[in-house]
């Protein structure tokens, strides 16, 4: 899998193997053996890359969503995730990737408890919540991901 972080302001240790076995029981989940390998280079933070493909218009553009970091597995990250499910009423079971309140990117846990696909939520469009899955799984997500050309 290729190495979408961005070190050049900004470096986090990598996540430990306990820390990954603590989030894990504190979430009740199993997390994607290819989200565990990328926070192991690097615990979240910036990407190089800022796009992903999507097949509907959404917020964004007519093609694509904006990604411009993923969350690491910590307090900032997506263990902070319950916080802004409440605060922004969104889906329960989800665990948020990237986001700014209005529109979010996760993982998503609401039918299983492994292996779950990635959705973009728009809570500003005319559908309330707009979830659209941009994944099959993390680790197709982050083959998707590219840098968008105007």
């Amino acid at each position: 899998m290729k190495n979408i972080w961005d070190t050049e302001y900004e470096t986090k240790a990598p996540v430990t193997e306990r820390e990954v076995i603590e989030a894990e029981k504190k979430l009740g989940i199993k997390l994607p053996e290819a989200y565990i390998e990328l926070c192991k280079i690097h615990n979240g933070g910036s990407i190089i890359y800022d796009s992903f493909p999507t097949s509907v218009r959404t917020g964004w553009a007519d093609d694509h969503v904006s990604v411009t970091s993923i969350a690491g597995i910590d307090e900032e990250g997506i263990l902070s995730s319950s916080y802004y499910i409440e605060e922004w009423e969104l889906p329960e079971n989800i665990l948020l990737l990237e986001g700014d309140g209005h529109w979010w990117i996760a993982m998503d846990y609401r039918e299983r408890n492994e292996n779950p696909p990635i959705i973009y939520i728009d809570l500003e469009a005319s559908v309330d919540p707009f979830i659209l899955e941009l994944a099959p799984d993390f680790k197709s997500f982050v083959e998707g991901l590219y840098t968008h050309e105007d």
